[in-house]
């Protein structure tokens, strides 16, 4: 299991725009523009970026979570992000002022977003190193499915607190999976023999 905690990210004006075109209808204007660099830019006082992900061989995962494997697969790593929650406190804060509140939203998205796959990136090099591709990663995680998995990775490692009544992830959190695939038969094999 790693954690890693205050790893750099970008918020990208050009993404926060598309958001807030496809999600609140807002089309893109030179002050809206301005206003999205602004808000990128207070990023660093409400975005604390922090993650924990750990790597299961298959015979483990399946002994151990409800996920089910694509047929080649040979281990699974689950990812859990969070941005800390200043930012979902602003956003509250900002209800009366719609259009801040739309930045703070789209912003939280971008994060959100950007920290996932700085994690991401960080398990496909591990899988480079022992010959394996990953599949692109599964976010949309049912509830009971996503419950055990936060516990498996211990999320509250990272300030991730789930109620037990309503075990749902905080809107400043995200979690993902990704399949580890051998790419070649040899090294097929050599993973199955590790593996066992």
């Amino acid at each position: 299991m790693t954690k890693i905690k205050n790893f750099r990210i970008t918020p990208r004006v050009r993404e926060m725009a598309r958001w807030l075109k496809k999600e609140r209808g807002l089309e893109t204007t030179p002050e809206l523009e301005v206003s999205i660099e602004q808000v990128a830019k207070e990023a660093k006082r409400w975005v604390e970026p922090a993650a924990v992900y750990t790597t299961l061989t298959r015979q483990i995962a399946e002994k151990t979570t409800a996920i089910s494997f694509p047929e080649k697969a040979i281990a699974v790593s689950v990812v859990a992000v969070s941005i800390g929650p200043a930012l979902e406190l602003e956003r509250h804060a900002a209800e009366s002022v719609p259009s801040r509140e739309s930045l703070l939203a789209a912003l939280q998205q971008e994060a959100l977003h950007q920290a996932l796959h700085f994690v991401i990136r960080l398990v496909q090099e591990q899988a480079k190193e022992e010959d394996c591709e990953m599949s692109p990663p599964v976010s949309d995680i049912q509830t009971p499915i996503a419950s055990s998995l936060a516990t498996l990775v211990g999320v509250q490692r990272i300030g991730i607190t789930l109620d037990a009544s309503a075990p749902e992830l905080p809107p400043h959190a995200r979690m993902a999976y990704l399949f580890w695939t051998p790419v070649g038969k040899e090294t097929a094999k050599r993973a199955e023999k590790v593996a066992a």
